[in-house]
């Protein structure tokens, strides 16, 4: 199915929490070639990889449409794997209920994974987090182009407090990265949360289908070579 290029607004949202059961392994109608469950062809499908991992903080995926059906993509297998994530996918959040109920819910406190100088490592935010409130993490899912204009696009997201996840070297082969330190959504989501939670083995199912998710990848870019 085609996607508009002149979507602007919110249009589709997915949790976690999917169906696991075989049956979800099946193209969602007689002409779908793509599993409903990972997200991807279902030659290439990775459920077997996948295992939820329960977590604390709730992670709200914002997602750019182009990354929708990208098959390079890895939100989708990253909300796959959590108990409390989901995918919002959009450029302009404006006037997503969901988001302005959350942001104005005084009990919650939202902070936006986005490297800058200003932004705060974890270790900050739980030195100066309140007892009262609950933490929820916010995630830009597309390129560092589209992302920028994502946020810049949406004031609310802008006057969130950031949080940084230090340096460290991406290992996203598959696809090209503007700077050594860029992370695909599936790594930064597994670095966010096993440096918040502070149990990196909780969260190894995560790189562990990250892992296989190159590897199927660079299997196939030989296969064509040869």
């Amino acid at each position: 199915m085609k996607k508009s290029k002149a979507v602007t607004s919110e249009s589709v949202m997915t949790q976690s929490r999917p169906d696991f059961s075989d049956n979800m392994k099946q193209p969602n109608d007689k002409e779908s070639r793509y599993c409903t469950r990972c997200a991807r062809a279902l030659k290439a499908c990775l459920c077997e990889y996948i295992q939820q991992v329960p977590h604390l903080a709730p992670l709200h995926i914002l997602q750019h449409p182009n990354e929708v059906a990208h098959p390079k993509g890895t939100a989708a297998l990253l909300a796959a794997s959590l108990s409390h994530a989901r995918i919002h996918v959009g450029e302009n959040f404006a006037d997503a209920d969901w988001l302005n109920a959350l942001l104005a819910d005084p009990k919650v406190q939202c902070y936006l994974l986005w490297p800058d100088d200003e932004a705060l490592t974890l270790a900050q935010v739980r030195e100066g987090r309140g007892q009262a409130r609950e933490v929820h993490f916010i995630l830009l899912d597309g390129t560092w182009r589209k992302a920028y204009r994502m946020l810049h696009s949406n004031p609310a997201l802008l006057g969130l407090p950031r949080i940084t996840l230090g340096a460290m070297a991406g290992q996203y082969s598959i696809r090209k990265k503007p700077f050594p330190e860029a992370l695909s959504t599936l790594e930064a989501g597994y670095h966010l949360l096993s440096q918040w939670e502070a149990e990196p083995e909780r969260f190894a199912p995560l790189m562990n289908l990250f892992t296989e998710l190159n590897r199927q990848w660079h299997d196939f870019a030989q296969g064509r070579r040869a």
